[in-house]
């Protein structure tokens, strides 16, 4: 199908209108265009919006009937250059497509929307309330590809604020959120990226147009979870709390009722809430951390390990955020068998381009990797001064973040990276085996870091063992540690080179 786009591109004996038919009569006769061809249906765009732009809108919307337009399509030029000669048009067009609130027409036209638009965001911006109020599963599925455009011209990374396009939409964005008693800053809670900001706002947005939330069935359902109830109870009501916020997590899983999720949860608190715990559990501030939006996930990840550690060491035997002899303040410490141990928990940042889009990538190069930034910025900012002060051992827990770290991202951490490869110069060699180091020669992190643990919630949470993972020895820790340590976290154990 390329070369027939080719031939009526080339074609000097026909007019844009001939051209333009041609066009739709391949697509209807044909089918789905390659990507090829849409350089060239651009090229006919760009010659032919003098003569006949509304034609040109037209013959677009029916190739993306077709085919799913990605930000980097050949098509997106010519869409621009249709935006660029008349966006009066290109507005009316919109709105009579969407008025009717049809789902097909709306799920065609959305992913027109971001090259129709393209640098032309202050007229985006001045059409979104329409697009809300007229037909919001539109403005959601318009925004949405807007977002990843911007992301996907950022190679990916979504590194760039891209300030200039995106301050309109976030200040319109907002305006819209605000008439619906939603919180910006809530959404943006301390992320770094404004297309982040922005895409959980908008997230947030459309969460509340679609769910009325009951604060009574929200209290019904949290008082099936006694621990839970009782520790989001501690010195307050919880409701208040939650109902200052957007879309907290835990609202919406009261509303949803997952109740496997949550019965688990009430698990993990059996051991920590307060008359079962320790006396000086910080019950006041894991509830208030819990209760907190930005600080909900991180928490929830803390909860679990207390109470891994807990069921399987005891509850006397694993203090919960115990002051260190350097004054800081750890998160665990595991008392047993004449060692201290002493123990952070994190949850890594997703990748913004999995926060926006749900895709990112992973380096194979050990000093590149997730779960290297994520061992040497807590051995930086908490574990080296507790190592260097009192001597004892040490352990990180990382909660697995599906962007950044996984079991055969730490498993490529610690033992080094093994794979197979085809020599480029001669694709009928043998396969080649590769290595690479560990990246715990990085930063001399077994000079600090004694024990390396990560996990995962398995998906099916309606009976143990909930959680699995991987217990990695560093250094020299003794064998009864590591073999409860990899009973409490369902573990495989990892042995470095």
């Amino acid at each position: 199908m390329a070369w027939d786009f080719l031939q009526i591109q080339q074609d000097s004996t026909l007019s844009c209108s001939q051209k333009l038919d041609k066009i739709q009569n391949l697509i209807q006769n044909i089918g789905h265009p390659s990507p090829g061809g849409l350089h060239y249906v651009s090229d006919i765009f760009e010659d032919c919006i003098q003569q006949e732009h509304a034609k040109s809108l037209e013959t677009a919307y029916l190739i993306s009937e077709e085919t799913n337009i990605l930000a980097s399509s050949d098509l997106g030029r010519g869409l621009e250059a249709i935006g660029i000669h008349d966006i009066n048009t290109v507005n009316q067009f919109t709105k009579q497509k969407i008025k009717g609130q049809d789902l097909k027409k709306a799920h065609y036209l959305a992913p027109l929307i971001p090259h129709l638009y393209r640098g032309q965001e202050n007229e985006m911006a001045s059409q979104m309330r329409d697009w809300y109020n007229t037909y919001n599963y539109f403005f959601f599925r318009a925004m949405e590809t807007t977002l990843k455009c911007f992301l996907e011209e950022s190679s990916g990374h979504g590194a760039q604020d891209f300030s200039n396009e995106l301050d309109t939409i976030m200040d319109k964005l907002e305006d819209i959120a605000q008439t619906q008693s939603l919180d910006p800053a809530n959404a943006y809670q301390d992320k770094n990226y404004k297309i982040v900001k922005v895409s959980i706002l908008l997230n947030d947005l459309e969460w509340n147009s679609k769910n009325t939330v009951d604060w009574k069935e929200v209290q019904s359902n949290l008082s099936q979870y006694p621990q839970l109830e009782s520790l989001l109870s501690f010195n307050n009501d919880p409701i208040s709390d939650l109902q200052k916020q957007n879309t907290h997590p835990l609202t919406k899983l009261l509303i949803l009722d997952k109740s496997n999720e949550l019965a688990y949860y009430d698990h993990c608190l059996e051991l920590i809430e307060p008359g079962k715990g320790q006396s000086s559990d910080p019950n006041a501030d894991l509830r208030d951390d819990l209760l907190k939006r930005v600080e909900y996930e991180s928490t929830i990840a803390e909860i679990e390990v207390f109470n891994a550690l807990r069921r399987e060491f005891g509850i006397n035997d694993v203090a919960i955020e115990e002051s260190a002899p350097n004054a800081g303040k750890p998160d665990a410490k595991i008392t047993f068998g004449g060692e201290t141990i002493w123990v952070e928990v994190t949850l890594p940042r997703p990748q913004p381009s999995y926060e926006i889009a749900r895709h990112y990538s992973a380096s194979m190069n050990p000093q590149e990797s997730g779960a290297r930034t994520t061992v040497t910025n807590k051995l930086r900012k908490q574990i080296r001064e507790v190592k260097e002060e009192t001597g004892d051992r040490t352990m990180l827990v990382i909660k697995n973040e599906e962007s950044k770290v996984d079991d055969e991202i730490i498993g490529d951490y610690v033992q080094g990276v093994t794979a197979i490869g085809i020599p480029d110069d001669d694709p009928n060699a043998d396969p080649i085996l590769l290595t690479a180091d560990s990246g715990l020669q990085y930063d001399n992190v077994p000079d600090h870091l004694d024990i390396l643990v990560n996990f995962s919630m398995l998906k099916d949470l309606s009976s143990p063992p909930y959680i699995e993972g991987q217990v990695a020895n560093l250094t020299d820790v003794d064998p009864p540690i590591i073999g409860q340590l990899v009973d409490a976290f369902n573990a495989d154990e990892l042995t470095p080179p």
